[in-house]
C-alpha cells in the first residue's frame, strides 16, 4: 500500500549522510569560512536539522506499513518542519543583520 520499502530505506539513508553531520559539525562549534558567528551558525544548524527531520517523519511510517492516516498524520508533521526550517532561516537572515549592522545582539 505504501510502496516499496527499499526505496524508502535508502533515501533515508541519503538524507542521513547529506544532511545530517553538517548541522552537527555546526552545533559542535565548527564554522565554515564566511559564515560567521554563532548567533547565525546555530539557526542554520537548526534549519538543517529540520529539513532532516522531514525524512524520517515520511520514511519509517511507509517502511513499517502504518495505516494511511498515520502516515498521512506523519506527512503533515513533514510540512510543518519544513515551516520551522523556513522560520530558522529567517532568523539566520536577521542575526546576519544584526551582526553586520554592528550590534552583537
Amino acid at each position: 500500500m505504501n510502496g516499496n520499502p527499499v526505496y524508502y530505506a535508502l533515501a533515508l539513508v541519503a538524507a542521513t549522510l547529506l544532511l545530517f553531520p553538517f548541522p552537527i559539525a555546526l552545533l559542535v562549534g565548527w564554522t565554515p569560512p564566511g559564515l560567521g558567528a554563532r548567533e547565525v551558525r546555530k539557526p542554520y544548524a537548526h534549519a538543517i536539522l529540520c529539513l532532516y527531520l522531514q525524512a524520517p517523519l515520511n520514511a519509517l511510517p511507509r517502511i513499517a506499513d502504518f495505516p494511511q492516516g498515520v502516515v498521512t498524520a506523519c506527512a503533515t508533521l513533514g510540512v510543518a518542519c519544513g515551516g520551522m526550517a523556513v522560520a530558522c532561516l529567517v532568523r539566520a537572515l536577521r542575526a546576519g543583520r544584526r551582526i553586520a549592522a554592528g550590534g552583537e545582539r
